[in-house]
């Protein structure tokens, strides 16, 4: 007695077989929320290259356009730095002014005998400053 081996036959037709459907069309979506995505990763990498190049220009202006993008940068990184370290030391200076200014007035209120607002208020200042 034969088998019927129609189902392992190559000539045999295929079934369309639904899971498989549905994974090639699962599939296929997925791939397209993945290029979905890759674009936008595209777009966002395209930004930020384009604000890099911004403040790269902001920081550096004195720089003159070169090929070498990395050098600008690094350039700019230098100088940004350099004017944060300046920006530093002038709000050291400005803290140590008011911190003699403070106590002097203390020292003014005290030989006076009064609150340090009523020299504050004399001189000008406001107490929030």
């Amino acid at each position: 007695m034969a088998e019927d081996n129609f189902s392992s036959s190559p000539i045999a037709p295929s079934k369309p077989n639904m899971s498989s459907k549905l994974s090639s069309s699962s599939r296929t979506g997925q791939l397209d929320i993945l290029r979905a995505r890759q674009a936008a990763l595209e777009s966002t990498v395209a930004g930020l290259i384009s604000q890099r190049t911004s403040l790269v220009d902001s920081f550096s202006p004195d720089i003159q356009q070169s090929e070498d993008t990395e050098l600008r940068a690094k350039l700019a990184v230098d100088a940004a730095n350099t004017r944060i370290k300046t920006q530093i030391k002038q709000l050291q200076q400005y803290n140590d002014i008011k911190d003699i200014g403070t106590q002097l007035m203390g020292l003014i209120a005290e030989k006076r005998g009064c609150r340090i607002g009523e020299v504050q208020e004399e001189f000008g200042i406001n107490p929030d400053d």
